[in-house]
């Protein structure tokens, strides 16, 4: 289950840095908590409470973008985030992994 959550939370963060848009300022942990949670998010609303909680202030936290950030709020399946974005969330596996494992707790 552990990893499996942390694979799709990846797999389905780098699709939406496949793509242009976003906003300007950076979406609070709340926002992302939300959009990760939602029946229509490319996440799907399986991530447990707790583990959303931790994936949004790691997202947060991170270095990904503000705009890449504001696309995942937005669900924008066509958004194209930059390198440096990619790399930012391949760098979150840790984290999500983690947080998978605390929330099982």
């Amino acid at each position: 289950m552990k990893k499996t959550l942390t694979a799709a939370f990846v797999v389905a963060a780098l699709s939406l840095t496949s793509a242009c848009g976003g906003g300007d300022d950076r979406p609070s942990k709340a926002e992302v908590k939300k959009a990760i949670t939602s029946k229509d998010s490319v996440f799907g609303s399986s991530i447990p409470e707790k583990a959303a909680d931790c994936i949004a202030g790691a997202l947060v936290d991170s270095d990904v973008s503000d705009k890449t950030l504001q696309a995942i709020v937005d669900s924008d399946e066509d958004y194209k985030g930059t390198d440096d974005d990619k790399d930012a969330l391949k760098g979150l596996q840790s984290d999500v992994t983690k947080c998978a494992t605390e929330s099982a707790k």
